[in-house]
């Protein structure tokens, strides 16, 4: 046990969803561990308001921040902090946060990475479920293995609905894994602007999907997915040319009408995969990525997930 030790205090200010400043109070304490981050706590509530606030040159939005608390990359935020009061390597700290001028603290969690299935009951919350994050987290590389991920969440079921030949129920869940791969990449776009669906297609499937462009593609998709037929007004009005699926070992002979497009959908099931491969090796060229995919794949839902509700109600 040390006799003394610097100890520290880490205020996040947050406003309009935004980490705009923060702060840091030193103090020195001596006994275990636990009993300095008890301390360390008690006096957050009460000093907050008195720390000198220093504002980041580049908000962060809130969403970014949880993404990193999730990989526990928050203290590369607080680098500068520790630095101007040489805290040195290994300082013990605890962060508060203060939202709107407001210290909000709706549970205390471990400094490190963020494993939600691990959080302690309250706040009404009676539900338990897996933390993807951790369940394809190798422990040994401390790789996070995204290709298991997505077999699991998606590419399962399309394999069930293609081998029992549900291959209409087999395709919409492809386009409509496609919509939750694009969402990830690039985000939500306004009405009226190219979707996101194209620009992921383009992005990653340079050879094209089964020999249809990422246009007559969303079109398909369209169709399918609102009205569960092969006619979207694009397609109707002859602006774009018809898909026309099929499931066979070998191609058949192109359409003899222009406007007519024969697409093996063992092809594009195989070309889907080849692309998302391609979309996954992005995450270890630019391993800064990952942040992005937790802030939006955290709202994803999935047949692999399943919350297991605790019944809190007494009974009458």
């Amino acid at each position: 046990m040390k006799k003394h030790e610097s100890v520290y205090n880490i205020y996040a200010f947050f406003e309009a969803e935004q980490l705009r400043a923060m702060g840091i109070k030193k103090y020195y304490r001596q006994g275990s561990d636990q009993k300095k981050l008890d301390f360390l706590r008690e006096r957050a509530m009460l000093d907050f308001s008195s720390v000198q606030r220093v504002p980041l040159a580049q908000p962060i939005s809130k969403g970014e921040y949880y993404s990193r608390e999730r990989l526990g990359n928050t203290p590369e935020i607080f680098e500068p902090l520790f630095a101007s009061v040489n805290a040195g390597q290994t300082p013990l700290y605890c962060v508060t946060h203060i939202v709107d001028g407001v210290p909000v603290v709706d549970q205390v969690i471990p400094l490190g990475p963020l494993d939600v299935s691990e959080l302690p009951d309250g706040m009404g919350r009676a539900e338990r479920m897996d933390d993807y994050l951790f369940k394809y987290l190798d422990k040994e590389t401390g790789k996070f293995d995204m290709t298991a991920l997505i077999n699991d969440d998606y590419f399962e079921a399309m394999r069930l609905l293609f081998n029992s030949r549900h291959f209409i129920s087999c395709f919409k869940l492809l386009v409509s894994f496609l919509d939750t791969v694009a969402y990830v990449e690039f985000g939500d776009r306004p009405p009226r602007t190219t979707p996101v669906f194209i620009d992921w297609i383009r992005a990653f499937s340079t050879a094209g999907i089964a020999g249809a462009t990422p246009e007559e593609l969303w079109e398909l998709r369209n169709s399918l997915l609102h009205m569960s037929n092969l006619e979207s007004r694009k397609v109707a009005e002859r602006k774009i040319v018809r898909l026309l699926p099929y499931v066979a070992s070998k191609d058949r002979a192109p359409s003899t009408d222009p406007m007519t497009k024969y697409i093996n959908f063992k092809n594009v099931i195989e070309d889907v995969g080849e692309a998302v491969a391609k979309w996954i090796a992005t995450y270890n060229e630019h391993p800064e990525k990952l942040n992005t995919f937790i802030l939006r794949y955290d709202l994803v839902v999935s047949d692999d997930r399943w919350a297991t509700i605790t019944n809190t109600l007494a009974e009458q």
